[in-house]
């Protein structure tokens, strides 16, 4: 009985020992379990794991395949500037490479050398806001502060220059010499009396010039200028005096009155003269259809002549009614005669009545011709006898350059070889 008893107690104590043997593997195991769940789960989503690497293949597949499509299109883009034409041109490898100019200042858009899709307001070294508008871009030779004048320019070359301004208190224009303020208004200068009487004043619509008699230029102030310069804070002004794109490629001056040749605003073209001053309002009027501008040109108006000098005025102060400044009557200067295929300089002596090509005579601001060569027409009236209009600058008894830029005198609106125009642009 005592044997069995023992063998009950041995087994007992063996039953015992197993016991405690399984509950440390279980422990044991379960850790082990545990460690190897860690280790499987960081490499399935640790920061190096499965998922990671499997993210960062198909990111990476993605961009690959989006720098392909990119590069694709880029030589379709190459292959279609040499199909045009336009091969080895740089302009989309400056700025953002897109077709339109992004810039937002005026020494960008210059970098770029590329149209705006739509109108653009930019600003210009000192922070003044300039208003490009849809289809043109900044000239390569333009300024980029406005006292110097920036310079937009179409697909074909047209160029103009941009004047800020408003009705009423005007636009503060920040300037190297300070703060000036120009108000879109007209202005009397002392040349404009031919007797030497002084002038009696200005208001929105008249300007009187002898106190003698009822002399009076007139022009109420466009409603279409206003409203738009005061919604765009500024208009263009044609860079030069109008051109004639058919006298200028056939190297000839204009002899006549036809009035069916195209305009053109460039350097070096033959100036459209005999013309009269209903001729110059429809070629001004139809140059914006004819380009296909999304803005409005117009003959220019006394409103918009007087507040150019006003800018003219912040380099030179006196250009308006000072001869020196304003003309070339004084000046001798060389200049290429477009009507010679080779070139050749020739000499614009003092006080002559040589018609010189655009772009050569009184150049400030970026703006030419306002002081010499032509007179211009404009579409302001006069109302004395049997006079109807106004044409301004440079021109008397035939000299082209007796009288600066502020001056005016009346014609009867005829075609004649002294009369000229010049053309402005609204947004």
């Amino acid at each position: 009985m005592k044997e069995q008893n023992k063998k009950y107690l041995n087994i007992k104590r063996i039953k015992k020992q197993v016991k405690g043997i399984t509950l440390i593997a279980l422990v044991v195991t379960i850790i082990v379990l545990l460690i190897l769940a860690g280790v499987a789960l960081n490499l399935t989503i640790g920061q190096n794991g499965i998922f990671q690497k499997a993210q960062e293949a198909a990111n990476t597949w993605r961009n690959a395949e989006t720098n392909e499509q990119l590069a694709m299109q880029e030589g379709t883009d190459l292959i279609d500037q040499y199909l045009n034409g336009n091969g080895g041109n740089q302009d989309d490898d400056i700025g953002t490479g897109g077709e339109y100019n992004t810039a937002t200042t005026v020494a960008d858009a210059i970098q770029q050398n590329k149209f705006f899709e739509k109108d653009t307001p930019i600003k210009d070294d000192l922070q003044n806001v300039v208003k490009v508008p849809e289809g043109f871009k900044i000239a390569e030779d333009s300024a980029t502060k406005v006292e110097n004048g920036v310079v937009i320019e179409d697909n074909d070359g047209n160029q103009f220059v941009w004047i800020p301004t408003k009705t009423g208190a005007g636009v503060t224009v920040h300037t190297t010499k300070g703060d000036k303020t120009i108000v879109y208004t007209r202005t009397a200068y002392s040349s404009n009396v031919a007797t030497g009487e002084t002038d009696s004043g200005t208001n929105s619509e008249k300007i009187k010039y002898s106190s003698s008699n009822s002399d009076y230029f007139k022009e109420a102030l466009p409603t279409d200028e206003e409203t738009s310069v005061n919604a765009n804070g500024g208009y263009y002004i044609g860079r030069f005096e109008a051109g004639d794109k058919e006298s200028t490629e056939a190297k000839t001056m204009r002899t006549g009155s036809t009035e069916n040749k195209t305009v053109t605003i460039k350097k070096d073209q033959v100036p459209y003269n005999y013309i009269s001053q209903a001729g110059c309002k429809i070629l001004a009027e139809g140059m914006s259809s004819v380009q296909g501008y999304s803005a409005k040109t117009k003959l220019v108006s006394s409103y918009a002549w007087d507040t150019a000098i006003s800018l003219i005025q912040i380099t030179n102060e006196d250009y308006g009614n000072s001869s020196p400044e304003g003309n070339y009557k004084d000046t001798s200067f060389d200049y290429i005669n477009i009507k010679d295929i080779t070139g050749e300089k020739l000499t614009k002596t003092k006080n002559s009545a040589t018609l010189v090509p655009t772009g050569q005579t009184t150049a400030v601001c970026n703006i030419y011709d306002m002081g010499g060569n032509l007179l211009e027409y404009t579409s302001e009236s006069y109302s004395y006898k049997y006079s109807r209009y106004a044409y301004r600058g440079g021109l008397y008894d035939n000299d082209y350059a007796n009288y600066p830029a502020g001056y005016r005198y009346n014609n009867y609106g005829t075609a004649s070889s002294p009369y000229g125009f010049r053309l402005t642009l609204y947004l």
